[in-house]
């Protein structure tokens, strides 16, 4: 049996704590804390090299997922060859429940993730994301939150439109679209459309949107004393979200470019586009060294939880570990295939020909979808439709 070292770290914004236990769970060193730079981290390894010189064992690495503050010791570690298991946070919080003191310090954290390490069943031997995909990868969450950006605007905008102009929401789809930005901008009250006339309406709006515009105005009344302080945070929102929505079209341009470097069968599969095709590869990593199917499903948080109690059985919601980017792009390419792929289609019908929801055959579509991602990753070779569907259609 080959004498593992479990070197346990918990990070924060400043420091780094590691604890160190042996394969029978024996501590090898004492609780350490390190600074949360290259000389800390070069300390930490140093100290970590000189235990497994010692005892002639192997380092493995364990350490929390913590926002962001684990990331560059990850990166530090992983670069020089070594195994890091990021454990979820909900894995280690379930650890502490368990325990009937509930001390939490950092040092205590590091000796719980070093035994979380040691009794894990499957330590995750799949290797670290490739440096060159990490990149692509946090250019997807950028993109992500810019996403996220963009929608607070846009109910921003509404909020404030609604105080101030009710009804004039309702008839404009897109809310930072350039037509009803520029007629906000020009004019973002009732009073301003009453006074334009119909040709001046007709440079933003069609003929008959300006007419039913005009009508609206006229039934609209708004708080008039929010007025001025709302006509002036409108302007600033709308002048935000153009900004916003320039970046993301920059940013996906960069995704674009950075993806097509990588030739990755994922682009193959029918629903699925440049954008989100690059969310799934760098969020999952090498799909070929997951065991199976099923673990890929598990990894992206739409396997089921299930509870069993003698003969009763229920099937409760989907677990959602992992990734909420990557959760959200298996889900939206659900939706795009459930009408565009073949196969995503037809399993969709049956779905809901059997009495599901919209929202849970698209659940049981994204993990369909999980199995043709594993198979066109794990042989290598581009999506088609079989016969046998393509004849049904």
């Amino acid at each position: 049996m080959v004498n593992i070292i479990y070197v346990g770290i918990d990070t924060s914004k400043d420091y780094v704590d590691t604890a160190v236990i042996g394969l029978r769970g024996q501590e090898l060193m004492a609780t350490t804390r390190y600074s949360q730079n290259q000389e800390g981290f070069e300390e930490l390894l140093g100290n970590a090299r000189e235990l497994e010189r010692i005892t002639g064992g192997e380092l493995l690495f364990g350490i929390e997922s913590t926002g962001i503050y684990h990331v560059p010791l990850y990166d530090f570690l992983t670069t020089r060859g070594y195994h890091v298991r990021v454990f979820n946070g909900l894995e280690i919080r379930g650890m502490r429940k368990t325990k009937i003191r509930r001390t939490h310090t950092d040092p205590i954290d590091a000796r719980m993730i070093a035994k979380a390490l040691r009794i894990c069943e499957k330590p995750d031997k799949r290797p670290p994301l490739p440096i060159e995909l990490r990149g692509l990868r946090e250019f997807c969450r950028i993109r992500k939150r810019l996403l996220a950006k963009k929608t607070r605007i846009k109910n921003q905008l509404i909020r404030d439109l609604d105080l101030v102009f009710p009804g004039v929401t309702n008839m404009f789809r897109d809310k930072l679209s350039k037509s009803f930005t520029k007629l906000m901008e020009r004019a973002s009250t009732p009073k301003q459309i009453q006074r334009m006339s119909i040709e001046k309406l007709q440079k933003y709006i069609p003929l008959s949107k300006a007419k039913k515009l005009k009508a609206i105005a006229e039934k609209s009344q708004g708080a008039l004393a929010f007025n001025k302080a709302m006509k002036f945070e409108i302007s600033s929102l709308i002048k935000e979200g153009k900004r916003v929505q320039k970046e993301i079209k920059k940013i996906e341009r960069q995704i674009e470019s950075e993806f097509t470097k990588q030739s990755s069968p994922i682009r193959s599969i029918i629903g699925i586009g440049q954008v989100t095709s690059a969310v799934i590869l760098t969020e999952f990593g090498d799909i070929s060294k997951f065991e199976n199917a099923k673990s890929l499903v598990a990894f992206a948080g739409i396997d089921p939880v299930i509870i069993q109690s003698g003969k009763r059985r229920f099937e409760y919601h989907i677990s959602k570990c992992g990734s909420p980017q990557l959760r959200a792009a298996l889900f939206q390419a659900s939706f795009i295939g459930s009408q565009k792929n073949p196969v995503l289609k037809a399993y969709y019908d049956k779905k809901r020909s059997e009495g599901k929801r919209h929202k849970d055959a698209l659940i049981c579509c994204a993990r369909k979808l999980c199995h043709i991602i594993y198979s066109v990753c794990r042989n290598n070779k581009p999506f088609y439709v079989p016969s046998n569907i393509i004849s049904e259609n």
